[in-house]
């Protein structure tokens, strides 16, 4: 379900485009209708247009019906997806207890005068042994926050502030830096391929809450072919706009 909401969101412009596009013809086909309805001299040719006008508003609510979808999977369910984190399983030790078989107890037999005694001698039985074993839980690298420095960018509510731009990365790849704004309702980062791209971004990370002079997001760098690599940061109000963006571009070598 969560590929299908990020395919809607990655080509909900296509999907918009498309819509108009049907929406500017059935407009068209709607003026076209009503004048041949008027134009009609029998009231079969008139059933005939009121019938086309009927189709016409099933195809215009399915189409508003497909926008809304769209507009409610890219802006709202996309970003909730990529903003939950992700809780780490805790391996826990679990005690393993072996246990040795029990030692059969030997038997003494005393001859006397008229019978034999049979003596059983007791043998101490073991203890059962309890060996605990632990899963090695390797260590996870605490990334090191990467100093503060001046960012280039066009607008004070949206700043990337590291890795600074022209910076070679590999592996994981922390973002740091600002994202306010005076109606503040979500950050998002986006990737594209190519150094200072203008379109075709991808949804990255992204949050619900400002950011001042902190940590944005992380990127594993692995999910990336070599080269370079235009990264941006949207700050998007309450009303769906946003200030302009701000854009980095990374060389990225795995």
């Amino acid at each position: 379900m969560g590929f299908l909401i990020q395919y809607i969101a990655q080509y909900s412009p296509w999907i918009y485009a498309i819509c108009g596009l049907v929406a500017l013809y059935h407009i068209y086909k709607t003026w076209q209708v009503r004048s041949e309805r008027r134009q009609a001299l029998f009231s079969l040719e008139r059933e005939k247009a009121l019938r086309e006008l009927f189709s016409i508003l099933f195809v215009s609510i399915l189409i508003l019906f497909i926008m809304g979808i769209t507009y409610f999977s890219s802006e709202i369910l996309a970003p909730e997806i990529e903003s939950q984190s992700t809780i780490r399983p805790i391996s826990t030790s679990t005690p393993i207890v072996i246990q040795s078989p029990p030692t059969p107890l030997p038997t003494v037999q005393i001859p006397t005068e008229t019978s034999i005694i049979t003596a059983t001698i007791a043998t101490p039985i073991p203890t059962p042994v309890e060996v605990v074993i632990e899963e090695a839980v390797p260590d996870t690298p605490t990334p090191v926050p990467a100093p503060v420095v001046t960012s280039v960018c066009p607008d004070a509510r949206a700043q990337l502030n590291a890795p600074p731009s022209g910076t070679t990365v590999s592996g994981l790849i922390s973002f740091s830096g600002s994202a306010i704004h005076e109606q503040f309702q979500f950050y998002k980062l986006e990737y594209a391929p190519g150094a200072n791209a203008q379109e075709g971004f991808v949804y990255l990370s992204g949050g619900n809450s400002p950011v001042t002079n902190g940590l944005l997001g992380q990127f594993e760098s692995a999910n990336l072919t070599n080269g370079n690599w235009t990264i941006r940061l949207v700050v998007v109000d309450t009303t769906g706009n946003f200030p302009p963006p701000c854009g980095i571009t990374l060389n990225v070598q795995n």
